[in-house]
């Protein structure tokens, strides 16, 4: 799929961050790159309202953990995986990062077993 290179405009808030989580576990069907994803999530402690969700379990603080565990494991994917000559071959809106981790970060933030 083609992506945009497009910063997500979306609010700040934890439903977005489910929303968001959850299309990165569609790999390269998402609207978005797993690159967009990690831009938002690196954003999102800068913009969130830490407002509580009714329908979210996740505290504020458990969200924010959350979106910085994403720009973390962003930056160990490519350090561990890529050369800096591989890196300077494509663009970072092609990187995809296994599935397990959207699936850990979702779990997480709906407080479902992180256990299969």
């Amino acid at each position: 799929m083609a992506w945009s290179n497009e910063p997500i405009d979306k609010a700040y808030t934890l439903s977005n961050l489910a929303d968001l989580l959850s299309q990165g576990l569609l790999g390269s069907m998402s609207r978005f790159s797993h690159f967009q994803i990690v831009e938002w999530c690196a954003r999102f402690a800068e913009h969130y309202d830490r407002e509580p969700d009714n329908e979210l379990p996740a505290t504020p603080e458990q969200a924010l953990d959350i979106a910085d565990d994403v720009v973390v494991q962003w930056e160990l994917y490519l350090a561990t995986q890529y050369t800096l000559e591989e890196l300077n071959r494509f663009s970072l809106g092609d990187v995809v990062l296994p599935k397990q981790l959207f699936e850990t970060w979702l779990n997480h933030l709906l407080d479902l077993p992180t256990t299969h």
